[in-house]
């Protein structure tokens, strides 16, 4: 990928004089070797628990291993596993810690606490912690995309794209980093490289009716709307009845996109029917009502999105739209 990245670490090694004036000859700095702590019989056992959801007697299997060695990095990283499986969360991160601490070299124990923290909304940490895990070593691709979502949730994009591209390198049969990577490309204004990722994605995705919805909802916001309408109505066949909501709205905009606006309607007023509360649904159902001329009842579904999140950001949308349809 080019120059070494800013998270590849750099060691010095301070070398002392005995009281001679020469310079000591130069000295390689060590290299740190990524630890792969092999599981104990006991340790083995509660993975294979925890495995098959037995999340107590996991617990009290690792619990015991830690009695018996407490410096046990891959027991306290499975305790910390059982934890966040129990919604312990302070206590999961307090195991990762601890793993950390007795196994300065665990990528993984530096990945799960980054993670945590990152969930936590500890970004500067969290990403220090994924930092250190990818530093250790590259080839963990799920601290690469974990590390990637931090830096994008930090607005450091450049790096983001970056850690982003190593996963899809690594995962190139994976939508999910390409999806993710392909939304901050939409952010940032860059709607070919965009849709680059998302028709990569497309082939991918099939079958899976929720991986469509964001694939179909990134080209329309590409200017693809033509493209979006059959990856979403494909996912439409394949989906429970009833289909969801999510999906039937997102077909919507991208059939309004491509100036279906009939079937837009339709498509709209049927995902209305599963969820009329909804003020964003309530909001696009009104824009295309307008948009085929029924201004009066445009105007009725307008005014329920502004009632029903009177602060929310589709009320100010709604009232200048109203305010726009009376003019």
């Amino acid at each position: 990928m080019g120059s070494l990245p800013p998270w590849w670490p750099v060691v010095f090694a301070l070398v002392a004089g005995c009281g001679s004036t020469q310079s000591a000859p130069a000295q390689p700095p060590p290299i740190e070797v990524v630890s792969h702590p092999r599981a104990s019989p006991e340790v083995l056992r509660g993975e294979r628990l925890l495995a098959e959801g037995k999340v107590r007697e996991a617990k009290h299997v690792f619990e015991q291993a830690l009695a018996d060695d407490p410096n046990d990095a891959r027991a306290w990283l499975d305790l910390g596993l059982v934890h966040e499986a129990s919604d312990d969360f302070v206590s999961a991160e307090k195991a990762y810690r601890r793993s950390a601490d007795v196994d300065p070299n665990f990528a993984e124990a530096f990945n799960n606490l980054g993670v945590l923290l990152r969930e936590d909304g500890k970004l500067p940490e969290a990403t220090t912690m994924l930092e250190r895990a990818v530093a250790l070593d590259p080839q963990l691709t799920a601290a690469r995309f974990n590390l990637a979502l931090a830096y994008e949730e930090r607005g450091r994009l450049a790096d983001a794209e970056r850690e982003y591209l190593a996963t899809i390198d690594r995962l190139a049969n994976d939508p999910v980093p390409r999806i993710n990577l392909a939304m901050m490309l939409l952010g940032m204004g860059r709607r070919e490289a965009a849709a680059e990722q998302l028709r990569a994605a497309r082939p991918m995705v099939r079958g899976d009716v929720l991986l469509s919805i964001p694939v179909g909802e990134g080209l329309r916001r590409a200017g693809l709307p033509e493209e979006a309408v059959p990856v979403l109505r494909a996912a439409l066949s394949q989906a429970s009845d009833p289909p969801p909501t999510e999906l039937l709205a997102e077909l919507a905009l991208a059939y309004y996109a491509a100036g279906k606006i009939d079937a837009a309607e339709a498509t709209m007023r049927r995902a209305l029917g599963q969820n009329e509360l909804d003020p964003a649904l309530q909001y696009a159902y009104g824009s295309i009502l307008a948009k085929q001329g029924q201004l009066g009842k445009a105007r009725a579904h307008l005014r329920r999105a502004a009632k029903l999140d009177p602060d929310g950001p589709y009320a100010d949308r709604a009232r200048a739209r109203l305010e726009a349809l009376s003019q």
